[in-house]
């Protein structure tokens, strides 16, 4: 299993990173994790044409980890893309309501050529393809979900999405190979409903992860050393995302 990070950053605009979006791929499966403005510009140039999406995952509805999804829905209507197998689009329950608001603006949006499959979730386990995916309630807004995703030889992944302290976050990533959490601030910086680079370190070392990679940037945390932050809680591996940025995951 491979993680791509498309997006480290957030809706402050900076020139290096571009807003919340991550490729996870497993043989022929390419399930994306959020999809903020200008994933699929980061997409391409990794490589992967927007018909070879297999699912879309979303963490919550923040526009900065949704905002390419009706660049997504608008692209896959040409012509070109017809006949792609149908596309997943899984999120937690009140997805189906968003997404009719979001087509009643733009009707365009509405499937044609390919199927949509429109699935709402709770708490709980399913598959996408050959991989199967966990998904797990934490604290940001009503709707926000982490995933943690199993590859068949037994690595495992988990993407916090925007989150601040809870007991969910552990669950999600115990004995995980990869933590991904969004980490917006520096310490001493927090805000409500985001993590630092310490808290994200104190919630791997209990969850018993192998490697944490710090990712969700504000330009707060411009000048800090997050790493060190992380290291100070946590005694595994410390990542700093950058766009584009590579991680293989592999069982044990």
């Amino acid at each position: 299993m491979r993680v791509t990070i498309l997006g480290s950053g957030t809706s402050i605009p900076v020139p290096d990173r571009f807003p919340a979006g991550y490729l996870v791929q497993e043989d022929e499966t390419n399930m994306l994790i959020d999809i903020g403005p200008g994933t699929l510009r980061r997409l391409a140039q990794a490589g992967v044409k927007p018909d070879e999406i297999t699912a879309v995952l979303l963490t919550h509805f923040h526009t900065d980890h949704t905002g390419d999804l009706p660049a997504l829905l608008f692209t896959l209507r040409d012509p070109l893309f017809a006949g792609r197998p149908p596309l997943r689009l899984i999120a937690h329950h009140g997805l189906a309501e968003w997404l009719d608001h979001l087509t009643a603006a733009w009707p365009w949006l509405a499937a044609d050529g390919y199927a949509l499959s429109v699935e709402e979730i709770g708490p709980g386990s399913f598959p996408v393809e050959q991989l199967t995916v966990k998904a797990v309630r934490v604290a940001h807004t009503p709707q926000s979900l982490a995933y943690r995703i199993e590859s068949p030889d037994g690595g495992i992944f988990t993407f916090s999405g925007d989150v601040e302290p809870c007991s969910g976050l552990i669950e999600a990533a115990r004995n995980a190979d990869l933590f991904i959490c969004d980490c917006s601030f520096p310490d001493g910086q927090g805000v409500p409903g985001h993590m630092t680079p310490g808290l994200a370190g104190e919630h791997a070392e209990k969850a018993g992860a192998r490697r944490l990679c710090l990712t969700h940037f504000y330009p707060q945390c411009d000048g800090h050393d997050l790493e060190a932050q992380a290291r100070a809680t946590f005694s595994g591996k410390v990542l700093l995302a950058e766009d584009l940025m590579k991680v293989e995951i592999r069982g044990y």
